[in-house]
């Protein structure tokens, strides 16, 4: 017999499922699961938690489930900061993490609901994984799902649970380094594991890029698009040969492949020099963005890397009662709720020290609305018992009366004295809301110098991004020869350097940045020259898109306005191999 159950949300972009877990001895039992797809345009987040409100409601009512339940936010609702912190007593690390998550968070750490845990320790510094969420999205979440019958216990993020499903799965994590590319709808995650922790890095593309790029390519709508997606690449739709719509359909997914495989290369490059040249020797793919036709023969190719899908099924026992269908999709589905689920039934017995803590972003009203649900149950029995006590006023007597009647008396020469206090109080309160006001208005005085102090650091951030910038293979023998910001008021676009008073905290920050780059030919000097100028110019030209993509993708960079490339005058393409560039660049 089981011991306990955990009903297990994992609320997706495009989907959502509903398991139930029990453990029956040393094994997770998965005794029911159930799967409902959303159906909307993916690419809105507006339209999220009402489409996500009607799928969960219709798939609890066609699964019969109901009470207290664990929720999986995926990771484009949450803020995730990642941070080193020295190693301290578990005491004093929440303080040190506060402080230092104030720094880094875009709105004050007070109006957040926050979590986090340890991802790696090497004795001397922690690397510190922080999830936040606002409390209104939260607040709201918990509404819609307790209206359906689902009594919210925790929510919890969805990117680090695969860790946990790798470890409970028996994989040996301990010889080297590996790779979890999870494919999400909106996002991607890169988990990689290592012997002492893990990193995680989210890649903002994900299914819905290809969805958009067939939209953009077939001129359909969104929602048409991903039909046409799911139809091809799953062959439940056979499609002629002839049909043009075919190699449009492998050419977007060539270009998903491309970039998928670009933007991995770069983290890999990232957490190699971080990690000092050690790199992943193995590579495992989850989510339902994995079963992209050949996804794993294009990433082996160009990765270099021993790829194999994750099957998180090897650490549970299934019901006979999930259908052969539902047998084939739970690989592809189930990466994160084993995860949660290794977690919360983790034996004491087991060594499960391997395993990471779960995070609880839940907002503490609920839990304290939950803690009085598990007590009402003793609060009425106790309400009871107490209606079975002879009331003692029914026994009062003339001597207890005598008594009530002299504690009046003393209340009321004791109401004369709390009147008098009053009545200094309310000097003092006088004197309280002078000192606020004052201290208000110096504030307020001092609110620029602070606003200046911030965009000093905002500058030093954005010289280190620059300057990391120019380490890209793909823009090498790169300079800058001039950096200058200006300010710009919102209301006189057109006219440069307009600033209100010269106060640059008042204004929109604009960077005037040039320099050059230099141009090495791939065919030889002495070559023909028209051969010479065209590799020259194919070369240039691909420099200068590497240049632009990189300045846009920048997170201190609000937008690039304008761009200059100049292959004479200032620059000199043909002679010299250099070529000049200027940027005008509205700063965040």
């Amino acid at each position: 017999m089981s011991e306990k159950k955990e009903i297990i949300i994992n609320c997706g972009i495009s989907q959502v499922s509903a398991g139930v877990f029990s453990k029956q001895g040393d094994n997770i039992l998965l005794e029911q699961v159930g799967l409902q797809t959303l159906r909307y345009n993916y690419s809105s987040e507006e339209e999220w938690l009402d489409h996500f409100s009607e799928g969960l409601k219709e798939l609890c009512a066609r699964e019969k489930i109901k009470g207290n339940a664990r929720f999986i936010f995926p990771g484009c609702l949450l803020l995730t900061k990642t941070i080193r912190v020295p190693h301290v007593e578990e005491e004093k690390q929440k303080k040190i993490v506060a402080f230092e998550l104030m720094q880094k968070m875009p709105v004050p750490l007070t109006e957040l609901i926050w979590d986090y845990q340890v991802i790696d320790d090497d004795g001397v510094e922690q690397e510190i994984l922080a999830f936040a969420v606002k409390p209104k999205v939260a607040e709201d979440f918990c509404e819609r799902v307790m209206e359906i019958g689902l009594n919210p216990v925790q929510i919890t993020p969805a990117p680090v649970l695969d860790y946990n499903a790798m470890r409970a799965s028996g994989i040996g994590l301990e010889s080297g380094e590996t790779l979890v590319v999870n494919i999400g709808a909106r996002s991607t995650n890169l988990l990689f594991i290592n012997p002492t922790g893990f990193l995680l890095r989210p890649l903002t593309i994900g299914g819905n890029s290809l969805t958009q790029n067939i939209s953009d390519n077939l001129g359909t709508q969104f929602e048409k698009a991903e039909e046409i997606k799911k139809n091809y690449f799953s062959g439940e739709v056979a499609f002629s040969a002839e049909d043009p719509s075919v190699r449009l359909l492998e050419n977007c997914s060539k270009q998903f492949l491309a970039r998928l495989s670009q933007e991995i290369t770069r983290s890999l490059v990232t957490y190699k020099r971080l990690k000092k040249g050690k790199s992943p020797s193995r590579m495992f793919l989850a989510g339902r963005g994995a079963l992209l036709n050949q996804l794993p023969e294009y990433l082996s190719h160009s990765q270099r890397l021993d790829i194999d899908y994750f099957d998180p099924l090897q650490t549970l026992v299934l019901s006979d009662s999930i259908s052969s269908e539902m047998r084939n999709l739970l690989p592809f589905m189930l990466s994160e709720p084993v995860g949660l689920a290794s977690s919360i039934f983790a034996s004491p017995s087991n060594d499960q020290s391997s395993l990471t803590k779960t995070i609880n972003l839940l907002p503490e009203s609920k839990l304290t609305n939950l803690n009085f649900k598990r007590k009402q149950p003793l609060l009425l029995l106790s309400a009871f018992l107490l209606s079975l006590t002879p009331l003692p006023s029914l026994f009062i007597n003339y001597q207890e009366s005598e008594t009530l009647s002299s504690d009046r008396k003393q209340l009321i020469a004791t109401k004369s004295d709390l009147r008098e206090s009053l009545s200094g109080m309310e000097s003092k309160s006088n004197t309280l809301e002078f000192l606020q006001y004052f201290t208000k208005e110096v504030y307020s005085r001092n609110q620029a110098y602070q606003e200046q102090g911030k965009t000093l650091w905002k500058l030093r951030v954005l010289l280190n991004h620059l300057q990391n910038s120019l380490e890209y293979e793909d823009i090498a023998d790169t300079w800058f020869d001039e950096f200058k910001i200006s300010g710009e008021n919102p209301s006189s676009r057109g006219q440069p350097g307009a600033r209100p008073n010269g106060a640059l905290q008042d204004s929109t920050p604009v960077l005037k940045l040039s320099g050059r780059y230099l141009v090495r030919p791939t065919v030889e000097i002495n070559s023909d020259k028209d051969a010479l100028r065209d590799n020259l110019i194919e070369l240039n030209q691909k420099k200068q898109r590497a240049l632009t993509s990189h300045l846009k993708e920048l997170p201190v960079i609000s937008e690039l306005r304008s761009d200059v490339f100049k292959t004479s005058g200032k620059g000199d393409l043909e002679n010299k191999y250099f070529t000049y560039f200027e940027f005008e660049i509205i700063l965040d």
